[in-house]
């Protein structure tokens, strides 16, 4: 455990295997990295879904516990495999890097993730690298091969293994390594490739010692979260873990690691290697990015999620119910009533009972799949009222309940407006409304003739990605999905 000041909130801890209280040295600030891409391609909704989960946790963290949190994020701009690339395309290796890093943020701000506040790229902090590199060599932790690369000597960190238990086989992997866990931390010149001059020898980072030494120039010899996809805990986060210790003279470097679990395709996980990946872009044409991030708010970040039609409709639908409620709540407290208003005192409880549950569900490794179901039990109790036939009139609790509701969303990171639906508000509004009055009277009259021009309005509008919503008092609606077409055309 760290020594500090609890904050009331658990999170789970893959050394302790359990979930742990986050105790911080402050109260109120904490300091947050995430592992971010290598850029030789572009992102795929694998890491979407990653950083959206990531981004709806910061957020968590901001808006319910009211932390101040300090974000870093380290983007990976030399590697094996952007020379790869660069060798394939020929084109500089830092072209490369550039235009993907590019395409990333812009996939991120599409998808509402948050930027960070720190941005560490690995080919602009070389001599912290080295420095780094160079101080393990002296403490003895570290040794060079004959092949002109730096190793990490695992057989002197005996808490090597400590986030993912792995069998320790001190045999050589290969003529360079001392043990087969060892790893290089400087991988040394090859003809062809970036290198740096070093006292040690020239070459390039390895891919590990990249995050330990970018994290320690920012945030010093301790960090309290560092977050990635479950892919990274080994050997990256292992290995990180390592050195950082190693090199910091401490037996705990990050005090809580994050893993975010695999988006799966059919139970097979999505990756660049087995060429099964759908780009951020494609899946922007289709659905929209609060679409996206209900579904991620519907599942478990620690745990694999499924991306399938059904899950991203079955998303949809929920979001829509949410936007249907605030429309039809909007309509509910301007009604023409000639009863007095009543405060229900059984909806106020309940909006109480679901505000407690919903801080105990974050408090809990951040369940927001508890939220939301929660949030849609209100909704549905709420609709029971206002679509009801008695003629109760109970305007502050309803609209109490569907502030609520809107603020703990939007604090998820869900905007819960189209763009598009802006540019033709007034237009559908009053397109709606004449429906609505139209059919209020036909169904009065049983005119069977004028409810089917009525349904005629809805489809067309429907496969215009615009949804009706009727009850007895009023028609609502709402940009079921929309594009993003347009924020992709100035791609690089």
């Amino acid at each position: 455990m760290p020594n500090g000041n609890p904050i009331g909130a658990y999170v789970y801890n893959c050394v302790a295997e359990q979930r742990v209280p986050i105790i911080l040295n402050d109260p109120t600030i904490a300091t947050w990295y995430s592992c971010g891409p290598t850029v030789y391609d572009s992102a795929h909704i694998g890491h979407a879904s990653c950083y959206v989960k990531l981004d709806i946790i910061q957020r968590i963290l901001k808006s319910f516990f009211n932390i101040k949190l300090v974000t870093a994020m380290g983007i990976t701009d030399i590697d094996d495999k952007i020379i790869k690339k660069s060798q394939e395309t020929k084109t500089d290796f830092r072209t490369v890097a550039k235009k993907y890093e590019h395409e990333f943020w812009i996939d991120m701000s599409s998808l509402n993730v948050e930027k960070p506040m720190i941005i560490t790229r690995v080919s602009e902090h070389i001599d912290t690298i080295g420095q780094f590199v160079h101080s393990l060599l002296e403490s003895g932790m570290a040794y060079a091969g004959k092949d002109g690369s730096i190793y990490f000597d695992t057989s002197k960190f005996p808490d090597y293994g400590k986030l993912q238990k792995v069998q320790d086989i001190r045999e050589p992997s290969n003529e360079y390594k001392r043990n087969k866990m060892d790893f290089a931390l400087w991988k040394g010149y090859k003809p062809g490739e970036p290198s740096w001059p070093m006292k040690f020898g020239d070459g390039r980072p390895g891919w590990h010692i990249e995050c330990s030494a970018m994290v320690s120039k920012v945030f010093g010899t301790q960090l309290d979260f560092h977050a990635g996809g479950i892919d990274l805990r080994f050997p990256h986060h292992e290995n990180e873990e390592a050195q950082a210790c190693a090199f910091h003279n401490t037996r705990q470097w990050a005090n809580y690691w994050l893993h975010v679990g695999h988006l799966n395709l059919k139970e097979t996980k999505m990756s660049k290697s087995l060429k099964n990946t759908i780009l951020i872009p494609d899946i922007l044409e289709k659905y929209s990015a609060d679409a996206f991030r209900m579904a991620c708010l519907m599942s478990n970040y620690r745990y694999p999620m499924e991306y399938s039609d059904d899950i991203m409709d079955t998303a949809s639908d929920i979001l829509n119910k949410f936007k249907f409620f605030l429309k039809d709540v909007e309509g509910y407290a301007n009604r023409n009533s000639v009863r007095c208003g009543d405060y229900n005192d059984k909806l106020l409880e309940e909006l109480q009972r679901v505000e407690e549950s919903n801080m105990e569900a974050m408090r809990n490794d951040f369940d927001t799949a508890s939220c939301i179901n929660s949030l849609m039990n209100l909704v549905s109790l709420v609709n029971k009222i206002i679509k009801a036939d008695t003629g109760d009139y109970t305007p502050v609790p309803v609209i109490l309940i569907a502030e609520y509701i809107a603020f703990v969303l939007k604090r998820f990171g869900l905007k819960l407006t189209d763009e598009r639906s802006d540019i033709s508000s007034p237009l559908l509004d009053t397109l709606v409304e004449f429906r609505h009055t139209v059919r209020k009277k036909a169904l009065s009259d049983k005119d069977k003739t004028l409810l089917n021009a009525c349904d005629v309005v809805r489809d067309k509008l429907k496969t215009m990605k615009v949804q009706i919503n009727d009850s007895k008092e009023t028609s609502s609606w709402v940009v079921n999905e929309m594009t993003f077409i347009n924020i992709y055309a100035n791609r690089v």
